[in-house]
């Protein structure tokens, strides 16, 4: 008798530079450590709603890095499973940018400031799931349009978050504002091309995502603390 074992074939995704989701992967494992201790300071030091939105925001930021570096690493069988990955790596773009306002809304924000921010936010960030989820071959400039509003949906009330949060978180999240929208400009324009050995279009998104999570990571911790 003859047992005739079958190699696994692997979705051929095209040529990617060699780090493709070697960056998100690491960012992962830091959001992984330092989310939990922020975490665990706000549910010591803040109300428990605060600390909520707090726990949010961690939880969105391990799930953005956690899955684009699985889809990206990820040495799928299907092109469903790609697909289906795909989906959950544009989708939590839009839940992580309506986790990151929520402790600042709950936490330095006015109930009723707080309140509209996070309605427009958290519908937007739904809108986006849904697009994501629907129309996954969506134009590159309609995901990135949205992501943009929603990430500049901060502007009206910096004078707030200027008052109650201080400067430094303020300087803090344009700084990181600014850099995750020249990525997004970089992603939309897939410069420089896809043909990179090493370090691709796509890799210079990652790192800008990367370098701006890090500046409101900080923001972050210095309303926690």
């Amino acid at each position: 008798m003859t047992v005739t074992m079958k190699k696994a074939v692997v979705v051929d995704r095209g040529q990617r530079p060699q780090t493709r989701g070697w960056f998100h992967a690491v960012a992962s494992l830091f959001a992984l450590v330092s989310g939990a201790i922020l975490a665990t300071f706000a549910w010591l030091m803040l109300a428990w709603w605060q600390a909520l939105g707090v726990t949010i925001y961690v939880l969105g930021t391990i799930a953005l890095f956690g899955v684009s570096a699985s889809y990206h690493l990820g040495r799928w069988r299907s092109i469903n499973t790609v697909n289906r990955w795909r989906r959950a790596d544009h989708a939590t773009i839009a839940v992580f940018i309506a986790a990151t306002y929520t402790p600042l809304c709950l936490v330095a924000l006015p109930p009723s400031t707080a309140a509209w921010v996070l309605i427009v936010a958290w519908t937007g960030a739904v809108l986006g799931v849904v697009l994501a989820l629907v129309w996954v071959d969506h134009p590159r400039w309609l995901a990135v349009s949205v992501y943009l509003v929603l990430g500049w949906l901060v502007i009206p009330v910096i004078p707030n978050l200027w008052a109650n949060a201080g400067p430094a978180i303020v300087w803090l999240l344009a700084a990181g504002g600014v850099v995750y929208s020249l990525g997004a400009v970089v992603y939309a324009l897939r410069w420089p091309g896809r043909s990179a050995r090493i370090y691709g279009y796509h890799e210079h998104f990652h790192t800008a995502t990367i370098v701006a999570a890090i500046a409101h990571h900080v923001a972050i911790w210095l309303l926690v603390t």
